[in-house]
């Protein structure tokens, strides 16, 4: 369930820069909308749309997160140093009981490190919990709330036309500024915004 990220030319398979560096980087992808709130601001325009080849996990299989909790521990396993998850490609945190599965295994696991982005408003039932888990394990896990305007530690969707009065940065990576996730580390490691050109 668990792809390295060398099959995703975006996000590279070795983090090369800033606390996660020489660690191999893994993703994650659930089915989108299906996983996702519907109040997301990308419901029409969504990262997926573009991505028919994808292979989406489903959330609801009964042996979902069985199977996804025996892959992290081989991950684990195999890379005491450390990796890093990527959540979600595509989807998002479908439950809170969802949540309280990722922190038990932050705390079960102290070779996993992860980032993402999350639709779910930081004081909702499921952003709450999420934005404790970045409280809890700030150099661990990093997942930002999209399109969140209440607070820094966010990501948004924006035009070109929009960005001379941003704070923040646009993706470097959209920007050709460097190759991939795993070479830049902007995501994880600043509290200011990022910036994601529309598709």
């Amino acid at each position: 369930m668990l792809k390295s990220g060398k099959s995703n030319k975006k996000l590279g398979g070795l983090i090369r820069k800033g606390w996660w560096k020489g660690f191999p980087l893994f993703s994650l992808t659930l089915e989108e909308r299906h996983s996702c709130p519907p109040s997301c601001e990308q419901w029409a325009n969504c990262y997926g749309n573009n991505m028919p080849f994808a292979y989406r996990y489903d959330h609801t299989h009964p042996e979902f997160e069985q199977t996804l909790a025996t892959n992290l521990v081989q991950l684990s396993q195999k890379y005491d140093k450390g990796f890093v998850v990527r959540l979600h490609v595509l989807g998002d945190f479908h439950s809170e009981d969802y949540v309280k599965f990722w922190l038990s295994k932050m705390l079960n696991l102290p070779q996993l490190h992860v980032f993402g982005y999350t639709h779910h408003r930081h004081n909702s039932p499921i952003g709450t919990r999420i934005a404790n888990l970045n409280e809890l394990f700030p150099t661990r896990w990093r997942v930002r709330f999209s399109d969140d305007k209440a607070v820094d530690f966010r990501s948004e969707v924006v035009a070109s036309k929009q960005l001379t009065s941003k704070n923040g940065i646009v993706c470097p990576e959209q920007l050709g500024l460097t190759k991939s996730c795993a070479d830049c580390g902007y995501c994880w490691h600043s509290k200011k915004p990022v910036y994601f050109l529309e598709h």
